[in-house]
């Protein structure tokens, strides 16, 4: 949940060598990321970016929209039908038969604690994804999101942001060592 100077200069003083600002880079005006998108971004609220395991199983952060709100009101049958058709798109994509996209979600299962549902849910996560990502159509796919988008309420230049980030820093990190003296 990194966005600014303060952040950076709080990791520093805990040790850390550097943060990482996904999010924040993302909600850029540079970014590549379409502008419907990342619209959808800064109307965000903290409170409307939860953590889910609907997407693939695993636990991640995304912005409540119509996918998410689908797929975390889906039943574990919802949710394997939902799969099955995800896995036939992506079975398209890849060449893959029908029964090489099941042996291969099913030996997944055996690897891990997901279901198969999970497992056929996995392997078109992207596609899901790319739709708010990449083809602009952010009620369509999901927002992988850090919970630091709920309080990003601008699209800076990366430059901006940078000097920003310096800046805040130095000031922080200053002010730390007056206090250590």
């Amino acid at each position: 949940g990194f966005k600014d100077g303060r952040g950076l200069a709080a990791a520093l003083a805990f040790g850390a060598d550097g943060i990482a600002m996904g999010t924040r880079f993302m909600m850029s005006s540079e970014s590549p990321t379409p502008d419907t998108t990342k619209a959808e971004y800064v109307k965000a609220e903290v409170t409307n970016i939860p953590v889910s395991k609907k997407l693939d199983g695993l636990p991640q952060r995304m912005i409540l929209n119509p996918t998410l709100k689908t797929l975390e009101d889906s039943s574990k049958a919802e949710l394997l039908f939902r799969a099955v058709g995800n896995s036939l798109k992506y079975k398209s994509q890849t060449g893959m038969s029908v029964s090489q996209v099941i042996k291969t979600a099913w030996g997944m299962t055996k690897n891990t604690d997901m279901t198969l549902g999970q497992t056929l849910m996995a392997s078109n996560a992207p596609m899901i994804i790319q739709k708010a990502m990449v083809d602009g159509q952010p009620s369509q796919g999901v927002l992988p999101s850090g919970q630091v988008a709920g309080v990003i309420d601008e699209l800076l230049t990366c430059e901006a942001l940078i000097t920003s980030i310096v800046a805040e820093a130095e000031q922080s990190l200053s002010r730390l060592a007056q206090r250590a003296i």
